[in-house]
């Protein structure tokens, strides 16, 4: 087996005018509106452009698109500019409530957050640092200012449980149960790779399955994903390598193959920092992609607490690459 690394908005609104001309309910996106009311209100396309920091052709783009899904031509050309045209009047007063009602909106949320306080119980499947719960911690601190964040260790089947009996309100997991009355919020893949200690290079040169199933291996209790990961892996050879430890935390498997204990398997970004740092040594691609996801309650999923832990950790994740490698991890 080769060893791989050695170190290394939108907002959908109805509208519907009295005029006679309009006598359906249409979809529209919300960056169309503001583009139409920028024109409306500068009365030219390039002015409307620099106001809302675009280009002057995606501005001609929005409005195209607006009048085209509402039939309706909203605007006359000028040599000077843009005029709203009378059916543009009629859809510019409605425009403009939607907005409002849409900043309203906002403000509401806003005020509901602010009013969050008390405990919010998160479990961590792995090690915070891969999870980013310093960057969770930040966000949830400016958007919910009263919460007060406990995070607990807890394998994804343990927090399957603890979430069902009231004890975590949430938790990140690789595994969801189905039919559990749980739901979850998918943040990223994470791959999962074999890992030996850096000290046994020589040893696994051009090893094969039944080659590794002869050496010692670091399991994990029932309750982790990679117990079963490794079951699965040796499946094929119809039996499983020895326990020559069981532990029941990633950071204590980063530990144990680091001390030469023997070999298991590691996220695969925690594994590229652990051979940066020449404590292990990665053996193989990914054995098995697992999903990171937020789990909780499914009848708590409109609570305020619930939805901000949800909108703070698609905060801290979904802007960032979801395949995760070298630089986030998960269990």
């Amino acid at each position: 087996m080769k060893i791989l690394n050695e170190g290394v908005n939108q907002f959908n609104i109805s509208l519907k005018p009295t005029h006679t001309l309009i006598d359906q309910v249409t979809k529209m996106e919300l960056y169309q509106l503001k583009t139409f009311l920028a024109v409306a209100e500068e009365q030219h396309l390039t002015r409307a452009a620099v106001r809302l920091h675009i280009s002057q052709p995606s501005v001609s783009t929005h409005i195209k698109t607006l009048e085209e899904e509402l039939g309706l031509t909203l605007f006359i050309r000028t040599p000077k500019g843009m005029i709203l045209s009378q059916d543009g009047k009629l859809i510019k007063l409605k425009a403009e409530s939607a907005l409002k009602a849409i900043e309203a909106i906002h403000r509401q949320a806003d005020q509901l957050n602010k009013n969050i306080t008390g405990i919010a119980r998160i479990g961590l499947n792995i090690d915070a640092q891969f999870l980013r719960a310093s960057d969770l911690l930040a966000v949830l601190h400016h958007r919910i200012p009263g919460l007060e964040l406990h995070y607990f260790q807890r394998h994804s089947l343990e927090a399957h449980d603890q979430i069902q009996n009231g004890q975590l309100d949430a938790a990140f997991v690789f595994e969801i149960p189905p039919n559990s009355g749980l739901d979850a919020t998918w943040l990223a893949k994470f791959g999962i790779v074999i890992v030996a200690p850096y000290q046994w290079k020589s040893r696994l040169e051009n090893v094969n399955l039944e080659s590794l199933a002869e050496l010692p291996w670091i399991w994990t209790d029932d309750h982790c994903p990679f117990n079963r990961i490794i079951k699965q892996f040796f499946d094929p050879l119809g039996r499983l390598p020895g326990k020559m430890v069981v532990v029941d935390h990633d950071t204590t498997i980063r530990k144990m193959v680091a001390a030469n204990a023997g070999l298991c398997v590691m996220v695969e970004s925690e594994a590229l920092d652990a051979a940066r740092q020449k404590q292990v040594l990665i053996l193989s691609d990914r054995v098995v992609e697992l999903d990171l996801s937020l789990l909780y309650l499914k009848k708590r999923s409109n609570e305020p607490l619930i939805k901000g832990l949800i909108e703070a950790a698609c905060e801290v994740w979904l802007p960032i690459e979801t395949d995760i490698k070298d630089g986030a991890v998960g269990k």
